[in-house]
Order: C-alpha cells, then structure tokens, then sequence
C-alpha cells in the first residue's frame, strides 16, 4: 500500500500514539462483503473455529427469544437475522472483550461481549445501559445496529447515524480518513478511533487471511485487481489483458482485498507477454515470461515480422524486474517458443530462448498446446540448444488423477493435496478449473504438504 502523506507525517503513530501498521489502510478497514456477507461460515465452520481458539463454542446462556442456545448458535441465529457475516461477528468479539482467545473469560467480559452501549468513559454500571446486557442481547444488538442503523441508512440517507459516509473526509485521531466503502463508514461509526479499528484488521488479518500456493492467480474483491502470488508478494497486474498474456485468467480465485492486505505487494506486472520494448539507450527487447531477450538489429527485428509501431519507451526500473535472457538473432528459432520434434522419434520438446524442454509426458500436450503440432527439425538443430529443465505442470494449477477423486495443486514440482471440499472453496477455488490427468503422470511429482486455512504466517509476523 502507498501510505497517504497524513500517514507518513506521523511516523505510522495515530493521535494517541498507537503504531500503526504500514500495510493497513484506514480508508478501508474491511470490504463490504468482509461485514455484510452471511457466507463467511456456515454453523459448523464457526463452531470448530470457536472450538479450535478457546472456550467459546461450549459457553451456553439464553438467546433474545428465551431459548438457551450456544454462543456459536447465538452468533449463527443474529448473523442470519440481520445477514451479517459471522467471521466479523467473532473478529469483533475478539477486538472487545477478548472471548475467543480467552481461556478463562470472566462473566462480565460475556455481559459486555460486543462492547455495544459503553462508551469509552461510561461505566459499565449505568442504570441506563442495562438493556444491552448480556451475552445474546450484546451479539443482538451489534448485528441490528449494522445492518439498520448503519448498513441501511447509508443506502437511503448517505451518511450513518454518526454522519460517516463513503467517500467523505472526516480527521480521526488526528488522521484524515475518507472511507471507501459502507463496511469502513459503519466500523468507525461503531468504534470512532483508529486503533480500534486497526486492532479489528489485525484480527482479521490474523484469523482470514489465507496463505495461497505461490503461482496463484488471484482477483480481489471489490477491486477486480488481479494479482499474481510469487515468492510471498502479490505482484499486480496493470490489467485485465496483461493478466490474460501471462496466465489463464479461468484459473483466477476471487479473494478479499481485506485478506490479500497480508501479503507485501510487489512491482506491478505492467506489460503483457511478447510486448517489444526500448530502453533509454535505444535498445529494444522482447518480453517473453520473466525474461527480457534484446533484438541484436533492425534485420532480425524485421525477419520475424515485428512491427515498430509496437514497440514501446520503457524505464531502466521497467526493465530491472525481467531477467536477461538469450539474444535474438536472425539464427534464433521462433522467440515466442514453440514445440519441436526430430522426425522419427517420439520425443516432443518445448524450445524457447535457446533452451529445450523435454515434454516427459503426452499428458501436456493436451494441457498447454491443444491443437499444435511440433516442428520437425534435425537432431543436429535441436542438439544446438541448451538442455533446460523438463517442461512441469504449472504453478497453481489444480490436478487429480484419473482413478481416484484427491484434488492437488501444483507447487515448485510438487502436488500439495487438498484435505476437504470445504477447505477448496474456502480458498476460492473453482471445481471447474481441475485438471484430469493420467495417474502415472501425477505419481511422478512428490507430494507436499497439506494445504491449510492459515495466513501467511511470515507476513504476519513482520506487521505483529
């Protein structure tokens, strides 16, 4: 995130002196789906996750209509009522009162649990407040409030009960602070500081953000940015259509831009795939995957057809993120890479940048070149090229077997498995972007390790 000049004037310190993180943008602290959406967790999700952090999920008391209930029972009934999702309900119980973490929580933390109706110098003894006591009534009335004081009188009047609005500038602890969505509006409309809300962000970022397999391609919600996981940033793409020159855009997980803040982001991924580019000394390169290739003359740049009206200024700092590659030369072979073969043998190779791939299965004809057939060439050519690594299933790509139903992905040569259909969707996969492949062909990549719902844990640390 680029930190707005308010930000970096105050040394990341709010007015009452509290750090504040450099990935955390107040301007939104949640999207609107982060609050207002009921599938963040079904009924049994939100008690394992309860169970799995404290106490919580066993804590039974009344519910608003008599019934004693559960407290996961309790969120789940006030989540529904008022459709707001369950992850915010406990994130915010957790910014409050501490319950689900707390091994031991007192029963005036369970009384206060929400926070709701105590304002930082009222007493908690307030004859006047005494409605909104207890654990069901506390859960109640921060889902009411919300969605209808909040969430609803934005829709029809602009503008929350506190006067917050999208897209209107209020100072708070002494930080300017436009809200971008209904979500942040209504956050600061219930807790009306910076910190408070940073601490809420933390949370979430701690319990919901997922630690993706590098070489996943993500699109974050509301944003419709797309980015690319590698090496634990989220590199962004400049567009749509630069995405679609890199990766299959089918491929894409539709993520929070709330849970994609945990990851640093990257140098933005500005030009599409085979794009001709010009240095500041005038030489011109060819883009191709990660590296930069440079045309040696004008007569290779016209032998394979390139066209000058094409070719765009660049930056040295444009430059810097593509490696060097092989130069191009009237002698290289097509340098947008294509498969070859030597007649007569059954061997298909993938040549592009002067290095060979051997395809070592059939199986990835049919994944990455449908349709196209090799280039006979002589062994002689094809010995002229470097001998590279075998040609793999790509970074991210989501696979199973032929016999049998486990699904994996794809990373650095290995196939992690997928414990549970909850655990694919969880991570926005798509069921429609599986691949089937040949159970011999999938035998030869090791397994790794199981895929979990975590953070990444090493971003977390840094803004913890």
């Amino acid at each position: 995130m680029i930190l707005t000049p308010t930000l970096q004037a105050l040394a990341q310190t709010d007015g009452r002196g509290f750090t504040i993180d450099e990935a955390f943008d107040p301007n939104i602290v949640l999207t609107d789906n982060d609050v207002f959406s009921i599938d963040g967790m079904t009924l049994s999700q939100l008690t394992s996750f309860l169970r799995s952090k404290g106490t919580l999920a066993d804590y039974r008391t009344n519910d608003i209509d008599g019934i004693e209930k559960s407290a996961p029972e309790i969120i789940w009934h006030m989540a529904t009522m008022y459709q707001i999702n369950p992850k915010y309900l406990v994130a915010l119980l957790q910014k409050e009162q501490s319950l689900v973490e707390d091994a031991a929580p007192t029963q005036r933390q369970f009384d206060w649990a929400m926070g709701f109706g105590v304002c930082d110098s009222c007493s908690k003894d307030d004859p006047s407040i005494q409605d909104f006591k207890g654990f069901a009534n506390q859960v109640y009335y921060a889902a009411r409030q919300m969605r209808e004081k909040y969430y609803f009188r934005v829709l029809s009047y602009g503008e929350t009960i506190s006067g917050m609005a999208p897209g209107r500038t209020v100072i708070i602890d002494d930080i300017s602070v436009t809200p971008v969505n209904i979500a942040t509006a209504a956050l600061y409309t219930y807790t009306p500081h910076i910190h408070g809300n940073l601490n809420l962000w933390r949370i979430w970022r701690r319990w919901f953000s997922k630690n993706f397999p590098d070489g996943s391609l993500v699109k974050g919600i509301p944003s419709g940015t797309y980015y690319w996981i590698r090496f634990g940033e989220r590199r962004p793409f400049a567009s749509k259509s630069v995405a679609a020159s890199l990766v299959n855009l089918d491929r894409a997980m539709e993520v929070s831009d709330s849970e994609l803040a945990a990851y640093t982001e990257g140098v933005q991924i500005k030009f599409p795939n085979y794009s001709l580019l010009k240095d500041p000394g005038g030489k011109i390169w060819l883009i191709v995957g990660q590296e930069r290739r440079h045309i040696v003359n004008m007569e290779t740049f016209r032998e394979f057809g390139f066209i000058e009206d094409e070719v765009e200024q660049a930056t040295e700092g444009d430059l810097m993120q593509y490696e060097i590659g092989e130069k191009l030369t009237t002698d290289s072979m097509d340098p947008q890479g294509l498969l070859v073969q030597v007649k007569g043998l059954k061997a298909v190779w993938y040549a592009e940048g002067g290095r060979k791939h051997l395809l070592e299965h059939p199986a990835l004809l049919s994944m990455y070149f449908r349709g196209e057939r090799p280039k006979q060439i002589t062994q002689a050519t094809l010995d002229e090229l470097d001998t590279a690594e075998p040609f793999k299933i790509e970074d991210g790509e989501l696979v199973k077997a032929s016999d049998s139903p486990a699904v994996y992905v794809i990373e650095h040569g290995m196939k992690r498995p997928i414990p549970s259909g909850e655990t694919f969707e969880s991570m926005g996969w798509k069921w429609s972007s599986i691949r089937t492949v040949p159970s011999d062909f999938l035998a030869t990549y090791p397994d790794g390790s199981s895929i979990l719902l975590d953070a990444p844990s090493s971003q977390i640390a840094k803004a913890e």
